[in-house]
């Protein structure tokens, strides 16, 4: 226990940085909203339902995902109950905006949904792969798109950054098909790789880290192999799956119509979005603070314009700080039903 005291100290720490850095950036756009920008054209323009739309994505984000979980519970043969799965998503979500306590505690809420230990691991893998998938056919299309159908300027350097990444996640999600095809000469080569850096990495030269890899390795090949042959459930967590990020990647195309702007497609803003999400996470803070609303500034910029700032300041709070405020108050909400729920002790 003494030992993980440090650990949940540093994370509490990395969480309260990001959110500073996070806070200061939408400080000073305030300000420079103030001083640069006509708030009264921007008033003017606006059309409350779009934006009223732009609030929505988030809750149909997590109750797609609720959904993903509770039927990826079932199928496993869990009694997973349908609410139980929403406090995953939605408290769950709250913690990983701050940092990297989200994991644990979800994997608890899936706990107390209903799960069992073995289930919750491996659908938590399951899951990340159909992310990954997902996400990955998302970014193709978005980098294609903007190639070779949206003209907008951008600068260059961030057009191959983008590329670079994308070509990462290709990579992995040819690394996770092999691994559910051809499990044997994948594990074979990492096995290989891993006694090759153990010779030159300390961490790695450690006693037993080379086999507690390869039996982690082996979970996911067994995992994968699961996931493979449950074909029916796969394709509608997919489906699934797709219908959420369209909904995450939505926000800014709602945020456009509502400022009153006109002349880029509902599919350019979808598509772009897409690139600004696959840059800012190589900003690794709660939020991604800063790498979020610089990869905004550069992809959102010829279609935005003069409202550029305030699409960023609604941004954030449609995208981030509305997760905070949900999951927060849910998590209150579910807190006091539990309490009032309890029977009161008599003396």
């Amino acid at each position: 226990m003494a030992g993980k005291e440090p650990k949940k100290k540093w994370s509490w720490v990395f969480s309260a940085v990001g959110l500073a850095i996070g806070g200061g950036i939408l400080v000073w756009l305030l300000f420079y909203i103030r001083d640069n920008v006509d708030v009264g054209a921007v008033l003017s323009a606006i059309r409350p339902i779009w934006l009223v739309a732009a609030l929505c994505c988030i809750p149909v984000f997590e109750l797609l995902d609720a959904r993903v979980y509770y039927i990826m519970g079932r199928g496993m043969g869990c009694r997973a109950s349908a609410l139980g799965c929403l406090d995953a998503v939605a408290i769950g979500e709250f913690y990983y905006r701050l940092g990297p306590v989200g994991a644990p505690v979800q994997l608890g809420l899936l706990l107390s949904a209903g799960y069992t230990g073995s289930a919750a691991a491996t659908v938590y893998t399951w899951k990340a792969v159909a992310n990954t998938v997902v996400y990955t056919v998302y970014a193709v299309a978005a980098l294609l798109a903007r190639l070779f159908l949206f003209r907008q300027e951008t600068a260059a350097w961030a057009i191959w950054a983008v590329g670079a990444l994308v070509c990462a996640y290709v990579a992995l999600c040819a690394a996770v098909f092999l691994l559910a095809a051809r499990p044997g000469p994948v594990k074979r080569l990492c096995a290989r790789l891993l006694h090759f850096l153990a010779r030159h990495i300390r961490p790695l030269a450690q006693e037993g880290r080379v086999e507690f890899l390869l039996a982690k390795l082996d979970e996911f090949c067994a995992d994968m192999n699961a996931l493979r042959s449950s074909r029916a459930l796969l394709l509608r967590v997919l489906g699934l799956m797709a219908l959420e990020m369209t909904a995450l990647f939505a926000i800014p195309a709602f945020l456009y119509l509502g400022l009153g702007l006109e002349g880029v497609t509902f599919g350019e803003l979808l598509l772009t979005q897409c690139l600004v999400m696959v840059l800012s996470r190589v900003v690794a803070i709660p939020g991604n603070a800063g790498g979020a609303e610089g990869s905004f500034y550069l992809f959102m910029a010829p279609l935005f314009g003069e409202t550029l700032a305030v699409a960023v300041v609604l941004w954030r709070f449609a995208a981030f700080l509305e997760v905070l405020l949900l999951g927060g108050l849910w998590s209150v909400a579910r807190f006091l039903r539990r309490a009032g729920g309890r029977p009161r002790r008599t003396a």
